[in-house]
C-alpha cells in the first residue's frame, strides 16, 4: 500500500496550527475542521485528526512549561476567554488533585477546555511524560471519533441531500453547537 500525500497539504497544517491555538489561548475546538474535512473523506479526516493531535500535544507542552514558573497569569488568561469561569478552573484543578492524569481524559469529553488541564497538571504533580501521553490517549481518541462520526453521518446524508445541503448542514450545527456552549457554560 502506497500513502499518498494530501493534494492540499495546507489543509493538514491548519488542523495542526488550530490543535496548537486552541490548546493555548484559541477557543474553537480543532473538532469543527477535522469535521470539515471528514465531510470530503474518512480518509482526510483522520489526517486532519491527526495532525490536529501533534498541534494540541505541542500546546499543551507549551502551556504545561509555561505553568512551571507558577500558573497565575496563565489561568488569569485563559479565564478572560469566552466560557470559562473561576468555578471551572478550580473544578480542574480539584479533578486533578483527585484522579490524576486520568482526569484529562475525561476532561476531554466533558466541554471543559483542555488549556485547562495543561495549565494546572503540574501543580497537581503530574509530571510531563504522563501528561503528554493521557494528551495523545484523550485528544487524540476524541479526534478519530470525530472523525469517524462525521464521515459515516456525511457519507448517509450525501446519498440522500447532496454533499452540498450536507456541507451547509454541518455549518448550521457547529454554529448552533457554539451557541448553545457559550449559553450555557460560564462567562
Amino acid at each position: 500500500m502506497q500513502i499518498r500525500p494530501p493534494s492540499r497539504p495546507w489543509r493538514l497544517w491548519l488542523a495542526a496550527a488550530w490543535g496548537l491555538a486552541e490548546a493555548t489561548v484559541f477557543f474553537v475546538i480543532p473538532d469543527v475542521w477535522i469535521g470539515r474535512m471528514a465531510l470530503r473523506s474518512r480518509r482526510a479526516g483522520l489526517q486532519a485528526a491527526a495532525f490536529a493531535l501533534l498541534g494540541a500535544v505541542s500546546g499543551g507542552g507549551l502551556v504545561y512549561a509555561l505553568s512551571l514558573q507558577g500558573n497565575a497569569g496563565l489561568l488569569a488568561l485563559f479565564d478572560w476567554l469566552p466560557a470559562i469561569a473561576p468555578a471551572m478552573i478550580e473544578r480542574v484543578a480539584d479533578q486533578l488533585r483527585t484522579l490524576g492524569a486520568v482526569g484529562v481524559v475525561l476532561g476531554g469529553f466533558s466541554g471543559v477546555p483542555y488549556k485547562l488541564y495543561a495549565a494546572q497538571v503540574h501543580a497537581a504533580g503530574i509530571g510531563l511524560p504522563v501528561f503528554l501521553l493521557f494528551t495523545v490517549l484523550a485528544r487524540g481518541l476524541r479526534f478519530v471519533l470525530t472523525a469517524l462520526v462525521v464521515a459515516s453521518l456525511a457519507g448517509k446524508a450525501a446519498r440522500r441531500l447532496g454533499e452540498a445541503a450536507v456541507r451547509r448542514a454541518y455549518g448550521v450545527l457547529v454554529l448552533l453547537g457554539y451557541a448553545a456552549y457559550w449559553t450555557l457554560m460560564p462567562n
